[in-house]
C-alpha cells in the first residue's frame, strides 16, 4: 500500500508521496458556494490563514484532497497526518478529536489513516540519519507559523519525556517582535496582516510601487535572535515540569521557522542542528513511522 503524508500546519500543508513532495499554503476563502484553498484562495477577497485547532481539524479533509491531487496518487493509500503534540495528547482517546479526524479522512482510495504528533516526526527523521542512537536526550523544536512544538525525547528509552505546544508563537511572533523593528523605516504602516507577514517571509522583500527592498539579512538576524529567545523559554518550561531530567545534549530545529536560518547559529556548548529541508522534516518522519519503523 502506498503512503501519502499530509502534514497540515498553520502556514502550509507539506505532502510526500514516494520520492515526490510539495506544499500548499494554509489559506482558504469562499467563492460563492465553493471553497478555495492554497494559492487560489489568495486571489479572492476574504482569504484567511488557518488560525485555530478547530479550523485545522475542520479543513483537514479539504487539504488532504488537494494533496492527493498534487501528488497524483494511485491505488490504495495509507494516509499519515499530524496534529500539534499537546492537542494530540489530549484528544488521543476514544471519542476524542484524533480518532474522529482519522474517521473523517478515511474513504475512497484512503484505506487507513495514521495520526501522529507533530514534533515526533522531526525527531524520527533525525534518528533515521544516524548510524546509531545517541545516548543523551534530544530536544526537538518544531517552529510553525502560529505555534512552537517542543519535544524532549530519550532515544535510549525510546520515549517522549516531555512535550508541549506553545500557541501564539513561531514565525508570526518572530516577524512582529523581532523582524518588524529591524525594518520599521521600510514599513510606513508598521503593521502587517498574517497573510502579508507570510508573503514577506516567503519572498524576502518589501515592495512599495516601483521600489523593492531586500530584507533577507534582517530576516536571518531576526530568526537567530528569536531562536535564542525561545530556547531560553523552553529551558525554563522544562526546568519547571521535568526538573533534573530536563538535560539534553543537542537541539534539533525544524519546521517552516527553521527554514529561515540560512546560516549556522552562533557556537554554543550544546549542539544545535537545523535539519535538512526543515519544513519537510515532520513529513519525512511521518513517512518513516507509517512504514512501521517505530521511534
Amino acid at each position: 500500500m502506498n503512503v501519502l503524508v499530509c502534514d497540515l500546519g498553520f502556514s502550509s500543508a507539506k505532502w510526500i508521496y514516494g520520492d515526490r513532495k510539495g506544499r500548499i499554503i494554509s489559506a482558504f476563502s469562499y467563492n460563492g458556494d465553493s471553497l478555495l484553498v492554497g494559492e487560489d484562495s489568495l486571489m479572492s477577497s476574504g482569504s484567511s490563514y488557518l488560525k485555530t485547532m478547530e479550523e485545522l481539524v475542520r479543513y483537514y479533509p479539504v487539504f488532504v484532497e488537494q494533496c492527493q491531487k498534487q501528488a497524483d496518487t494511485e491505488g490504495d493509500i495509507l494516509l499519515a497526518v499530524g496534529l500539534p503534540y499537546s492537542y494530540w495528547q489530549e484528544q488521543h482517546k476514544p471519542g476524542g478529536a484524533v480518532p474522529a479526524l482519522a474517521k473523517s479522512l478515511a474513504g475512497g482510495s484512503i484505506k487507513d489513516v495514521a495520526v501522529f504528533p507533530q514534533g515526533l516526526g522531526g525527531l524520527r527523521d533525525y534518528l533515521d540519519g544516524l548510524p546509531e542512537r545517541p545516548t543523551g536526550n534530544v530536544l526537538g523544536i518544531d517552529i510553525g507559523f502560529n505555534t512552537i512544538i517542543f519535544t524532549l525525547f530519550s532515544p535510549h528509552r525510546k520515549q517522549i519525556i516531555h512535550g508541549k505546544t506553545l500557541n501564539k508563537r513561531g514565525v508570526h511572533q518572530m516577524a512582529t517582535s523581532f523582524l518588524l523593528p529591524r525594518i520599521k523605516e521600510l514599513a510606513p504602516s508598521g503593521t502587517f496582516t498574517p497573510v502579508e507577514i507570510a508573503f514577506l517571509i516567503e519572498k524576502g522583500y518589501l515592495q512599495y510601487g516601483f521600489e523593492r527592498h531586500d530584507v533577507t539579512r534582517e530576516i536571518q538576524e531576526a530568526g537567530v535572535a528569536y531562536i535564542e529567545h525561545i530556547i531560553r523559554d523552553i529551558q525554563g518550561e522544562l526546568q519547571a515540569h521535568v526538573g533534573m531530567h530536563a538535560d539534553f545534549d543537542r537541539v534539533l530545529l525544524f519546521g517552516g521557522g527553521a527554514a529561515l536560518l540560512k546560516n549556522e547559529l552562533p557556537a554554543r556548548n550544546i549542539e544545535v542542528v537545523v535539519l535538512p529541508e526543515p519544513e519537510y522534516a515532520n513529513a519525512r518522519g511521518f513517512q518513516s513511522l507509517a512504514f512501521g519503523k517505530g521511534v
